[in-house]
C-alpha cells in the first residue's frame, strides 16, 4: 500500500485510511511506521530526547545529507547534545509515502524545517527524504536517512 500522506495531519489521515485497506494488520503497520516518521521530527522540535530515542537504537542510524562530505552515524549523543545547544530546531515531515517490505518500511516525504543556530532567523527548507525503518516487536526503529537537496 502506498499512502501520499498531506501536509500536517499525517497521522490522522493514515488513521481515516486503515479502514479501507486490503489486510488490516499491514495498514495498522503502515500507520505506525508513518506516524514514527513524523512523531521523529516533532519531538526533535520539542527536544524530547526520551521520545526520539524511541526511535534510535544505541547503535544509531546512518544519514547521507547535502551538507556532509560522507556517510554518518548519527548515534543517541548526538541528539543529546543537539537538544543542550541553543539551537533551534524547527522539523517537520510531509508528504509521506509508505512502502512495506515485510519488517521494513521505506518511508518517503520532504522534511520541512531547519535545524540552525539561534541568532540566525531559521528558514523553513524543503528537503526531500527516505528512511529505512525495521519494527522489532512492533516497534519501529529507524536505520537509515537520506536527505537530498
Amino acid at each position: 500500500m502506498n499512502a501520499a500522506i498531506p501536509r500536517r495531519d499525517a497521522g490522522v489521515v493514515l488513521a481515516a485510511e486503515a479502514p479501507a485497506a486490503s489486510t488490516a494488520g499491514k495498514a495498522a503497520a503502515e500507520i505506525d511506521v508513518a506516524a514514527a516518521a513524523v512523531d521523529l521530527y516533532a519531538r526533535m522540535t520539542a527536544r524530547d530526547l526520551a521520545g526520539v530515542l524511541r526511535y534510535v537504537t544505541a547503535a544509531g542510524f546512518t544519514e547521507v545529507s547535502p551538507s556532509a562530505p560522507s556517510v554518518h552515524v548519527l548515534k543517541p549523543a548526538a541528539f543529546e547534545a543537539l537538544f543542550n545547544s541553543e539551537a533551534m530546531i524547527g522539523l517537520r515531515a510531509e508528504e509521506l509515502n509508505v512502502q512495506r517490505f515485510g519488517s521494513t518500511a521505506v518511508v518517503t516525504g520532504v522534511r520541512v524545517g531547519s535545524v540552525g543556530p539561534k541568532d540566525k532567523p531559521s528558514t523553513e527548507l524543503r528537503a526531500p527524504f527516505t528512511m529505512i525503518w525495521t519494527s522489532d516487536n512492533g516497534s519501529w526503529q529507524l536505520r537509515h536517512i537520506h536527505l537530498s537537496s
